[in-house]
């Protein structure tokens, strides 16, 4: 949908969003043996770095003034925070021996801080078969630590940046470095910079995997005279500049686009807000087909309403999307479930519909509780399937679960069904009606037209306005343009429509609110006094 790809432009054209925050914690201290020799093990060197990652997700931080030593990795293994004066015990560490089942012991000191050994912060593997390594080796692991502790997302969630990731160590991360006038190689968390002499400036092709972005254009990022990465003003965090992968235009239309659904949105509770007020007041209007026409208008209400917190409260904030806060995932799963409820209450529409044209009579208080239960508890069912599914795989879970995950099935499906079978109860309606007609011997065109307008009312009653343009076109073709507006507008004012047609326009409700007014205005002219 276009608002996922106006949370990656917003991301990039404010680069103050999309800073990468250090975490205080050290994770990194300082890398185990060494010898002489100025080898780098490859297939170890990622192992570590892995390792590194798991252990950044595992534990918790937990402030110093709690007189603990921090959580940290020293390249081996993962030392949760641990009380002063007290030692640690981990399992030794498999990156290289699976098999030892002795433990690695690390000191607090009562300073809460860690012990070091042999002037280096790290852990007593003295009961491990540890793999010796190069001064090289740790000073490359130590380096490249550095680099991904101001990194937010672990470059092993997706594949596409794992590729980049794991290609850029071998390639670029793991070359000899420059010590002056040179900028050192460096993974951004989307691309990979070389080694760059200062005062120059590094061009790659802009990443193909971030929505909205063009692999045509370039981004680009400076070394500075002195040797070292631009730094943004904002952050204070060095920065590569992919706002030339963004085409502002673009950006542009898809503000107005999301502002379009804000709009339509709005406009749309207010008129159902409206209607369920009249629903609720008369009491003449209380019956089986306005009572599911009421929990169809609830349904509306709710799910626009959260429509609306979404695109003002995640969309336009790129901060909240980075963060990935559980309350914008439980947003993303209330909003789902009220969608699915939206649909399945336009079936239970159809289904009334049918049934009272079908079936020769028909126990109401039973089929409105088989109602309530297929219109709200079906949907909890489908919700709470696909969130346990769909939070179990991490590569689903990032940026408010903004992204389609290959589990969407689980809701689409359900609802492509509904919405076929009303297809179907439409075209039944519609023989039954004509075949009702015939069979009166009614030529009466007035009758004929009454047929043609129930029929077209159920068009956005029963939601087939959803089968009128399931084809998106292209990002950027011209088709876009015409399409997104018109999507928008149907979806965002789909409330306005049902609430307009079926409260709004219905004779009954026209008949009881000129009868309310009529006997306002009456009792309000014989309270007037008359002046003589």
């Amino acid at each position: 949908m276009i608002w996922k790809k106006l949370i990656f432009l917003l991301t990039t054209v404010f680069p103050e969003a999309f800073s990468f925050r250090s975490r205080k914690n050290s994770m990194l201290k300082s890398i185990v043996f060494s010898s002489q020799d100025d080898t780098v093990d490859k297939e170890l060197l990622h192992k570590q770095l892995k390792a590194y990652w798991m252990c950044r997700g595992s534990t918790t931080t937990i402030p110093t003034r709690f007189n603990m030593c921090p959580q940290t990795f020293d390249g081996w293994g993962c030392w949760e925070a641990t009380p002063g004066g007290t030692v640690a015990n981990i399992p030794c560490s498999s990156i290289t021996n699976t098999h030892n089942t002795n433990n690695a012991t690390w000191w607090c000191t009562p300073k809460h801080q860690w012990a070091k050994k042999a002037g280096k912060y790290l852990g007593d593997y003295s009961a491990c078969s540890m793999k010796i390594v190069t001064d090289k080796h740790a000073d490359t692991l130590a380096r490249i630590l550095h680099q991904m502790a101001y990194l937010e997302e672990s470059p092993y969630a997706s594949t596409a940046v794992k590729h980049i990731f794991e290609t850029c160590v071998n390639d670029v991360l793991m070359r000899s470095q420059p010590k002056e006038l040179y900028c050192h190689g460096v993974f951004d968390g989307w691309g990979c910079w070389n080694i760059t002499k200062a005062g120059e400036v590094a061009f790659q092709p802009c990443p193909s995997f971030v929505p909205g972005f063009s692999p045509d254009r370039l981004a680009y990022k400076f070394c500075q005279k002195d040797g070292s990465w631009f730094q943004h003003p904002v952050t204070n965090k060095t920065w590569s500049n992919y706002t030339t992968c963004v085409d502002r235009e673009d950006l542009k239309f898809r503000q107005r686009i999301n502002n379009l659904y804000i709009g339509g949105y709005s406009v749309s509770v207010v008129a159902l807000i409206l209607s369920l007020i009249i629903f609720f007041y008369f009491k003449s209007l209380r019956c089986t087909r306005v009572t599911i026409h009421k929990n169809l208008f609830i349904s509306f209400v709710v799910n626009n309403i959260m429509w609306i917190i979404w695109y003002i409260e995640v969309v336009q904030r790129p901060q909240v999307v980075l963060e990935n806060g559980p309350a914008c995932q439980v947003l993303h799963v209330i909003v789902r479930y009220f969608l699915v409820c939206n649909y399945l209450w336009m079936f239970c529409e159809g289904l009334y519909l049918h049934t009272l044209l079908v079936v020769a009579f028909v126990a109401e208080k039973k089929i409105m509780t088989w109602f309530y239960v297929l219109g709200w508890g079906t949907p909890m069912i489908l919700i709470i399937v696909y969130t346990a599914v769909r939070s179990y795989q991490s590569r689903d879970t990032n940026f408010c679960w903004i992204e389609d995950s290959h589990y969407e099935w689980i809701l689409s499906g359900p609802v492509c069904i509904s919405m076929l079978l009303n297809f179907v109860f439409l075209i039944n309606i519609v023989r039954v009606l004509v075949t009702k007609l015939r069979a009166v011997n009614s030529t009466d065109s007035h009758q004929i037209r009454k047929a043609v307008r129930a029929t077209l009312i159920l068009i956005p009653l029963l939601g087939l306005h959803y089968f009128v343009t399931p084809f998106r076109p292209e990002p950027r073709s011209p088709g876009e343009a015409v399409y997104e507006p018109i999507s928008a507008i149907v979806t965002s004012f789909q409330g306005l429509s049902v609430a307009i047609l079926f409260c709004f326009f219905n004779g009954e409700v026209m008949n009881i609110l000129r009868r309310f007014v009529r006997q306002h205005l009456n009792v309000y002219h014989f309270d007037t006094p008359v002046q003589l």
